[in-house]
C-alpha cells in the first residue's frame, strides 16, 4: 500500500492498474518515482507476491480514454517460484537500515508494465468482467474504499495490544531494577530502594496503573473485534474501526514516552544494551507511525465523534462505545454542582462515578465546543480550512474520548474480578483516573468544575495512591506472568541479578 510520497492519504496512491481487454489482464505501472512502493514487509529478499494497491483505469470510448474506479487491491507475482529470480518488469530494492526491526527486510517495488491475469484482481468489493464492464455491491468510490481500508482494523488490533505487551515489559524491568537497587538513605541505617524515593514513585506508580489500564481496554477491543468478525454488524464495524484507530494511537504514544522513562529510571544499568531498553524502544518506536500514523488515526476517531454528535441531534442511534453521550450533552453539560465541586474527601475521590463522570464531562465539553468551532470556521475557511484550524482541538478530543472508554473498561474490570483481588485493582484504578485527572487539572479548574481546595486535595490523594501501589508494585508485575525468557534483562531477574549481569557481559 505504502509508496515513496504516499502513504496514509490512500486515495492519492500514484500507481495503475489499466485493463488490457485485448489480452484479459491488467497492466501494473509505477508512472514515477513518488509511486514506487515503500516499506514493503518482506520484499526485498524473500516475498514471492505482493498485494499491490493500484488505481484501477478502465478503458472508455469516449475523449477521456480511462474511467479511474479507484483503489483496488491486486495479487502481483514478484518472484519466480522456482529460481527465486524477480520477474521481468519488476525492480526490487532494500530500503536499508533501520532504527529497529532490521529483521524484517523492508522492500522497494518499482513496476514497469508488469502484466497479470485479470483473475489476480481481489475482488470483495468490485469486479471486471470480461468485457471491461465494472460491478460492484457498494455505490461509490469512497464506499469501496472505506470498505477495503477497513481490513486494516486487524492491525490496528494487534499493534495495540502488542504495544501493551512491550509496556508491560519496559514496566516490570522498571520496578524490579527499582526494588532491587538501593541508594542513600537515612544516617546510619541501611541504604533504602530506589523505588522508595518519592520521585520514583512519581515516575512509575502511575505507569503501572496506566499499564494495567490499557491491559483490560486492549482485551475488550480483542474481544470486540472477535465479535465483529463473527457478526459482521455494521454498527459495531464502526464501532470497532474507531475504537482500534483510538487505542492503537493513544497506547502505542504512551508506551514509546514510558520506554525512555523506564531507561531513566535504572539510570547507567538502563542503557546497557543487554538490558533490553534500547532494542525495545527502537523496535517500538515503529508502532506509531505504522498500520496508520497516530495523528492521523487520531482525526477518526474526532470525525466519528463529530458524526456521532449530528445524528444525535437527528435521533439516530449511538454506537456502543458511544453510548455515554446520549446522556452527556444534557446531563455533563449542566452548570456543575456548586457543592461537588468543592468536594474534597478520599471517599468521594475514589468513587468511580466521579472518575467517570470527569472524564465524560471533559469528553463532552471539548465535543460540543469544537463542534461550534468547525461550524464557525467552516463559513469562512470552508471544510478543510475549518479542520486544520481546530486540529489540536480535536486531537485532545479524541485522546480525552478513548481515556473515558479506557476508564469505564477498568471500572468494570475492578467490580467483576475476585473479591480478594478487588480492593488491590481499585486502588490501582483510582491512581489511573485520578492522575489522569490531575495531568489534565487546568481544563477542569478553567470551567470551574474543581474547586482550588479540591484540586489540591486530588493532588495530595495522588501521590499517597502512588504511595500505597509502591508497597504492591513486584507483585502486580509479577501478576503479568512475564517469564525471565521473555523479559531477558539481567537486572529484571528473580533472583541473582547482579551475577547474570556480569555473566551476560563475559565478566
Amino acid at each position: 500500500m505504502t509508496e515513496l510520497h504516499h502513504g496514509s492519504n490512500v486515495q492519492g496512491l500514484q500507481t495503475v492498474a489499466t485493463f488490457d481487454p485485448i489480452t484479459d489482464e491488467f497492466i501494473i505501472n509505477t508512472p514515477n518515482d513518488g509511486a514506487i512502493k515503500w516499506w514493503i514487509g518482506n520484499a526485498a529478499v524473500h516475498g514471492k507476491f505482493a498485494t499491490v494497491f493500484a488505481r484501477l483505469l478502465l478503458p472508455t470510448h469516449d475523449i477521456k480514454g480511462v474511467s479511474d474506479m479507484g483503489v483496488h487491491a491486486f495479487i502481483v507475482p514478484i518472484r519466480d517460484l522456482k529460481t527465486h529470480q524477480t520477474l521481468p518488469g519488476v525492480e526490487i530494492h532494500d530500503c536499508g537500515h533501520k532504527v529497529g526491526l532490521n529483521g524484517v527486510d523492508n522492500g522497494a517495488l518499482r513496476f514497469r508494465s508488469v502484466r497479470i491475469p485479470r483473475d489476480n484482481l481481489l475482488n470483495r468489493f468490485g469486479d471486471v468482467s470480461r468485457d471491461g464492464k465494472y460491478t460492484s455491491s457498494l455505490p461509490s468510490i469512497n464506499k469501496r474504499f472505506a470498505a477495503t481500508l477497513g481490513e486494516l482494523v486487524g492491525g490496528r488490533v494487534g499493534l495495540a495490544y502488542s504495544s501493551v505487551s512491550v509496556l508491560k515489559i519496559s514496566i516490570t524491568i522498571a520496578i524490579r531494577y527499582s526494588l532491587l537497587r538501593q541508594q542513600f538513605g537515612p544516617p546510619k541505617q541501611p541504604e533504602i530502594s530506589i523505588l522508595d524515593y518519592q520521585s520514583h514513585q512519581h515516575k512509575l506508580m502511575p505507569m503501572l496503573a496506566s499499564t494495567y489500564a490499557f491491559h483490560f481496554a486492549s482485551l475488550h477491543l480483542v474481544q470486540m473485534y472477535s465479535e465483529m468478525k463473527k457478526s459482521h454488524d455494521d454498527q459495531l464495524v464502526g464501532d470497532v474501526h474507531s475504537l482500534s484507530a483510538g487505542l492503537k494511537a493513544y497506547v502505542t504514544s504512551y508506551t514509546a514516552k514510558s520506554l525512555s522513562t523506564c531507561r531513566e529510571a535504572c539510570g547507567g544499568h538502563g542503557y546497557a544494551a543487554v538490558n533490553r531498553f534500547g532494542s525495545l524502544r527502537n523496535d517500538h518506536d515503529i508502532f506509531q507511525t505504522f498500520e496508520g500514523d497516530n495523528t492521523v488515526l487520531l482525526q477518526q476517531v474526532a470525525a466519528d465523534l463529530l458524526k456521532q454528535y449530528r445524528e444525535k441531534f437527528q435521533g439516530g442511534t449511538l454506537a456502543v462505545t458511544w453510548n455515554y453521550l446520549r446522556e452527556s450533552m444534557n446531563t455533563y453539560l449542566s452548570q456543575p454542582n456548586p457543592v461537588t465541586v468543592r468536594w474534597e474527601g478520599e471517599e468521594h475521590l475514589r468513587d468511580p462515578k466521579f472518575q467517570l463522570d470527569a472524564f465524560r464531562y471533559r469528553t463532552s465539553r471539548l465535543l460540543q465546543s469544537v463542534a461550534v468551532r468547525l461550524r464557525k470556521h467552516s463559513k469562512t475557511l470552508g471544510s478543510f480550512g475549518a479542520w486544520n484550524r481546530c486540529l489540536n482541538h480535536l486531537l485532545t478530543l479524541a485522546e480525552s474520548h478513548i481515556e473515558s472508554v479506557i476508564l469505564a473498561k477498568f471500572i468494570e474490570a475492578v467490580q467483576s474480578c475476585p473479591e480478594e483481588t478487588r480492593a488491590t485493582l481499585k486502588l490501582v484504578c483510582d491512581l489511573y483516573a485520578l492522575d489522569r485527572i490531575w495531568n489534565d487539572i487546568g481544563t477542569y479548574r478553567i470551567v470551574d468544575y474543581v474547586a482550588p481546595n479540591k484540586a489540591k486535595a486530588i493532588h495530595k490523594l495522588t501521590e499517597y495512591l502512588s504511595f500505597q501501589v509502591r508497597n504492591v508494585a513486584g507483585e502486580l508485575v509479577d501478576a503479568f506472568n512475564l517469564p525471565d525468557h521473555v523479559t531477558r534483562a539481567p537486572i529484571a531477574m528473580q533472583s541473582e541479578a547482579y551475577s547474570q549481569y556480569t555473566q551476560h557481559v563475559g565478566f
